[in-house]
């Protein structure tokens, strides 16, 4: 199983589901490791390797010459290590192991994880493991087996064939102490105090290395004496002549005490979970099951209908997703779910959860109603149009006040300036979604009041009646609303008479009507249906005859064209209207008329790159979001019909990620030429592209 990696030197990050945790790892030479509270690449090496027999021990690239925390000399003044006749490899240029080199290594990338073959080694790293429960619904002992803040690292070494011993390899800079100290005979491992750590039970061949350099002294055949002022720590594993070993590390991540700022919050696991300790305990006593659910997931994306280079990305993407989630606790008790923005760290960007709403009402309804509940709570405010809903809900664990975001500011008309019409929307389009998909009726019924403000606030913000918006949030002060498209030119970044904007508005109208309708909102209905016939009509009004495109943005004069006009009719097809994106249905003239639009704006030097090939966002700018251009794949091949060389420009894709971004793992603000990244590095948004193999479904009836 998986995806092989043709271009294998490329950061991943491998997140701990709701810990704000992740192993990070995949550039050649590198720093890899653990990071908490973060997603940035350590400065730190991860040992893994073996010595076969007398032959020089051989180690996956992830070791680069760093050192971390104080060596010998910084007690004795000395600058040779005082063993240095017994361990010549601690003097420079003496190392005695080497490194797997590229052309030695198959990567391969599954939807829970990836695995390293080299050698007579494999690596795989398992960190997905599909639904997590509802806490409200759940009972203690099944969150804390679902929900323990660890992943794991599953080792396979090779001594078939073999007269001599094997020894095998696993550890990390950055330890602090061993887990035997405080586990005798339940866990062997190391850990940086209380935050993270790795283990495995405790067998036969399994010991634990500290030392000022553990992978050398691993490696030696002489008796081992722990030195426990050394930062470096490594699981050695003997291996007998003929045999073939796996082993299980569990990999784990625990935050204690208060984690946020502007709102007192802890860690929900540490209401699970008293220490670290607890979590490696509980999560080596889980681990062939929370295996088993890895395996299947890996069945699944196997078993789908999409080309190779669609479920890599799309396994890439969950990888960097989890890294990026945060499962809190108010002073209540309460969970309150954040997706962190990558390198940014702003919470619960909204503009990025309508987005990833598609993977977590696949495997995670629950948290949508989180969102959306928190988000209305938190960071709803009225401008003078009504209900509006900021752009985050703060950064870096620091929540911003009531209804203010990290990121808006009044008197701008780019980056920065306010989302409001944008972000209402969103939130409609997410009540939606979740309200049909989850099958939550009593959510709706709750919520109807609020969702009828919403929707009123974003008809009061279209003045001429043409249903456009056209009404910037007096909260501009003067400047103009963007879109999430911020740092792109006026054809998407402009939310005033963009056609971006007007579809998804007119998709969140029709949708929002669907389901007033099912709580008696008859009368908003209606005029949510009209004002959506409207925008249909001035779009259509737009068309520029005889290319067949339209323009970007109506108004000044632009001539811009954009991929995402499609981008708003996946809604519809989700939330229970897919009539309404049918090109024989009530708005069929209008849905031709994206078609057509699609089709002649997906042509090389306009929206398709004329020296990539790739998809790019705009025929004015090269700065293209992957994660924008899998939903539009997904509508151009699912909604509209087109399905042929146009759309199936996944090599291009991939290369962006393997190649162009590198160093920052799953990217989503990049060249669409060269795919170098042009920021949004590290980012959770393109598991959009679950839409590719597992799109939400409708669980009963309201």
């Amino acid at each position: 199983m998986g995806i092989l990696a043709k271009d294998g030197d490329f950061y991943s990050l491998h997140g701990i589901w709701g810990a704000y945790a992740s192993i990070v790892l995949g550039r050649l030479g590198r720093g890899a490791g653990v990071v908490v509270g973060d997603v940035q690449p350590p400065k730190r090496a991860l040992f893994a390797g073996y010595r076969r027999g007398t032959e020089k021990p051989v180690l996956l690239p992830f070791a680069p010459d760093v050192k971390v925390g104080r060596g010998v000399e910084a007690y004795t003044g000395e600058q040779a290590h005082p063993d240095a006749a017994a361990h010549p490899e601690v003097l420079p240029g003496r190392v005695p192991f080497e490194f797997f080199g590229e052309e030695d290594i198959e990567r391969t990338l599954s939807l829970s994880g990836e695995t390293w073959a080299a050698g007579r080694m494999k690596m795989n790293v398992v960190s997905f493991f599909g639904e997590v429960p509802d806490p409200a619904s759940s009972s203690k002992a099944v969150l804390r087996d679902r929900m323990c803040p660890a992943i794991y690292v599953r080792l396979s070494f090779d001594n078939s064939g073999s007269d001599s011993p094997m020894v095998g390899v696993f550890g990390m800079q950055g330890i602090r102490r061993p887990l035997s100290d405080a586990n005798p005979g339940r866990l062997l491992g190391f850990a940086h105090v209380g935050e993270w750590g790795f283990a495995t039970a405790p067998a036969p061949g399994v010991s634990e290395v500290m030392d000022w350099m553990a992978i050398a002294a691993a490696f030696s055949d002489k008796p081992h004496v722990m030195r426990h002022l050394a930062s470096d720590g490594c699981l050695r594993f003997e291996v007998a002549p003929g045999e073939r070993k796996e082993y299980v590390v569990a990999v784990g991540a625990y935050r204690d005490g208060v984690v946020t700022a502007g709102m007192r919050m802890r860690s929900y696991q540490a209401t699970l979970f008293r220490d670290l300790d607890d979590v490696l305990v509980q999560a080596v006593s889980r681990a062939r099951a929370a295996l088993g659910l890895a395996d299947g997931l890996d069945r699944l994306l196997d078993a789908a209908p999409i080309s190779g280079e669609r479920k890599f990305l799309a396994a890439h993407a969950v990888h960097s997703y989890l890294a990026s989630t945060e499962l809190l606790a108010d002073e209540a008790g309460k969970p309150v779910f954040i997706v962190n923005e990558g390198e940014y760290q702003m919470m619960n960007t909204l503009d990025l959860t309508v987005d990833q709403a598609f993977h977590e009402l696949a495997y995670s309804p629950w948290t949508v109603k989180n969102e959306l509940d928190f988000l209305m709570a938190r960071s709803s405010y009225r401008d003078a149009f009504g209900i509006a809903v900021t752009h985050d809900q703060g950064v870096a664990d620091c929540f911003s006040p009531r209804g203010t975001s990290s990121y808006e500011l009044p008197g701008l008309t780019g980056c920065f300036s306010f989302m409001s019409y944008e972000e209402t929307l969103n939130w409609i389009l997410i009540a939606c979604l979740y309200s049909h998909n989850a099958d939550d009726g009593s959510w709706l019924r709750k919520n109807r009041k609020t969702l009828s403000g919403a929707v009123e606030s974003i008809l009061n913000r279209d003045e001429n009646g043409d249903g456009i918006m056209d009404r910037d949030s007096d909260r501009c002060a003067g400047g103009a609303e963007i879109t999430t498209y911020d740092s792109l030119d006026v054809s998407l970044g402009q939310a005033r008479n963009n056609l971006y904007i007007a579809t998804k508005a007119w998709a969140g109208l029709v949708c929002a009507a669907s389901t007033l309708d099912a709580v008696g909102g008859r009368d908003l209905a209606a005029r949510a249906r009209a004002s959506a016939a409207r925008i249909a009509e001035t779009v259509l009004a737009r068309v520029v005859e005889p290319e067949g495109f339209i323009p970007a943005v109506f108004e000044g004069g632009n001539q811009s064209r954009i991929i995402p006009a499609v981008e708003g009719l996946v809604y519809p097809a989700l939330c229970g209207v897919a009539e309404a994106v049918r090109p024989d249905g009530e708005y069929g003239p209008f849905v031709r008329a994206l078609k057509r639009h699609l089709e002649a704006v997906l042509v090389p030097g306009v929206c398709l790159d004329p020296v990539s090939g790739g998809w790019k966002l705009s025929s004015t700018s090269r700065n293209t979001w992957p994660s924008k251009v899998f939903i539009s794949q997904y509508v151009a091949e699912n909604l509209l019909g087109i399905r042929d060389e146009r759309t199936a420009r996944d090599a291009a894709h991939v290369r962006w990620q393997c190649v162009g971004c590198a160093d920052f793992a799953a990217t989503d603000q990049l060249d669409s030429s060269t795919g170098a990244d042009m920021g949004s590095r590290l980012y959770p948004r393109l598991v959009s592209s679950v839409l590719w193999y597992k799109t939400p479904t409708k669980r009963g009836k309201r």
